[in-house]
């Protein structure tokens, strides 16, 4: 790898598993923010809208994880406000 090979990752998305729902626990892994950074952002961003599945748990789809990761690339890489 390039010394730059850090830098460089900072810019790259992270490898989204093929599968059709997340769990919150596994959505805010692939997000590289915690659980309730998740939650916070649903109430600020009505277009994060995960399922609830039947024992209430959220349940995010591919669109909603990727949708997640630009809101993290707004706030904490482009120093925009909520």
């Amino acid at each position: 790898m390039a010394k730059n090979a850090p830098n460089q990752r900072l810019h790259e998305s992270p490898v989204i598993p093929d599968k059709l729902y997340f769990r919150i626990v596994v959505a805010a892994r692939l997000c590289g923010v915690e659980a309730y950074v998740l939650r916070f952002w649903e109430k600020e961003f009505p277009q994060l809208r995960p399922t609830k599945g039947g024992t209430g748990q959220r349940l995010y789809r591919r669109c909603d994880v990727v949708f997640a990761l630009r809101i993290k690339q707004l706030v904490h890489r482009q120093v925009s406000t909520i």
